[in-house]
């Protein structure tokens, strides 16, 4: 009788597979077992790594409808005025109050504007302006050279439209340059351009530099700052209202623990060398919350920082309570760039000005856009030399 075995494949390809499996086996073992626990980790190590494109923060709509429908008055305006061809420099604010409205406050403003052109031929460009910005805004006369705006039946803006002959008025041309206010220009959200950052250190005003704590060049973008002799601070993202708005990495939330709020300020706090204070980046639902507030405040006095209320939100209470908590505290008084648009951001910055000439101080947020540069740029061959630009800490000595 034949042996059946014969007829059988060769059984050596299964034993050496199983051993190949096994060898695998034991080696993903090793690797698994040896790895460092992840609570070990150096924290400063993980946080220090590129920030991806998908976990960048972003900004958060300002959850204040006056004052985002006052800045969309003024853009229409100005554009208006810029068809018409009246130039920028013709376009005066002649004065400017803040108001509240409900919660809110906003500034309200007087407008003159010299041109070649009488009212009547330049209303008409205003008011179509006005309804393709905002559908609760309204123009009415009040005179022949008159009109006043509105915003919600709330009076926002006077215009006065004078008519010239082109001259150049001398009562215009100041007969002084003491100064007469001092303004602080924070820009937001650094931290993912080097160039922008070399752009703004090269103005020869000095702008304070805010630095997201985890982004990609915080530490590259400090250095610069410091070479530049400008003011650092820290960026802190907070929790918003808003569950689509994406605060970023290292933001503190309300439902934390005092513990993990002031740990994940302390880590922050490392990876900003030269800071020496913060203001909030979104924080609209946080800075409303006075417990948690109350902790950042005193991680922030811990470590010798002053505080910078955004004023994301008309209900924030960060400043007051930083203020009872003992620490020095200002708050923003114009976003200058709401409208990504260079006319626009040096009406803001006017506005700013103006601030400063009649409270003797004032404080303006922007954002390293490419038209806010260009704006900064622009403002510096125009801006009032009344107005003196300072860092924030120096704020408190005038």
């Amino acid at each position: 009788m034949s042996d059946s075995r014969q007829n059988q494949p060769p059984r050596w390809p299964y034993y050496a597979l199983a051993v190949i499996c096994c060898i695998t086996l034991v080696a993903l073992f090793c690797v698994l077992t040896s790895a460092p626990d992840k609570k070990n980790i150096e924290p400063m190590a993980e946080m220090r790594a590129p920030v991806s494109a998908a976990s960048l923060p972003y900004e958060e709509r300002l959850d204040a409808p006056m004052e985002e429908g006052v800045k969309r008055i003024d853009y229409a305006i100005l554009r208006a005025l810029q068809d018409a061809k009246v130039s920028t420099s013709d376009i005066e604010l002649i004065a400017i109050e803040q108001q509240r409205f409900g919660d809110e406050t906003f500034h309200f403003q007087q407008l003159r504007i010299n041109s070649k052109y009488n009212a009547d031929e330049l209303v008409t460009p205003i008011a179509t302006a006005l309804v393709q910005w905002s559908d609760k805004a309204n123009l009415t006369k009040l005179s022949g050279t008159m009109y006043r705006v509105t915003f919600n039946d709330v009076e926002t803006h006077l215009l006065k439209f004078n008519q010239t002959d082109g001259t150049v008025d001398p009562n215009k041309i100041p007969a002084t340059l003491d100064i007469g206010g001092h303004l602080t220009i924070v820009i937001d959200d650094l931290g993912e351009s080097i160039s922008a950052a070399h752009s703004l250190a090269s103005l020869d005003y000095p702008v304070t530099f805010a630095i997201w704590p985890r982004s990609s060049y915080a530490k590259e973008i400090a250095d610069v700052a410091s070479a530049f002799s400008r003011e650092i601070i820290i960026h802190q993202p907070m929790e918003p209202m808003s569950a689509d708005a994406k605060p970023g990495p290292g933001a503190v939330y309300v439902d934390m623990t005092s513990e993990d709020i002031r740990a994940t300020l302390r880590a922050n706090f490392k990876l900003i060398p030269g800071a020496v204070g913060l203001n909030n980046h979104m924080g609209s639902k946080f800075t409303q919350n006075r417990e948690a507030v109350r902790e950042v405040a005193l991680e922030a006095k811990e470590s010798g920082f002053f505080v910078l209320d955004s004023m994301t939100h008309a209900k924030s209470v960060f400043f007051n309570e930083a203020k009872r908590q003992g620490l020095i505290a200002f708050r923003r008084n114009v976003f200058i760039d709401n409208v990504k648009e260079v006319q626009s951001t040096l009406h803001q910055l006017k506005k700013a000005e103006r601030i400063a000439l009649a409270k003797g101080t004032a404080i303006a947020i922007g954002h390293p856009y490419p038209t806010t540069l260009l704006a900064l740029q622009e403002w510096e061959k125009q801006r009032n030399g009344r107005v003196a630009v300072v860092k924030l800490s120096e704020l408190l000595d005038f």
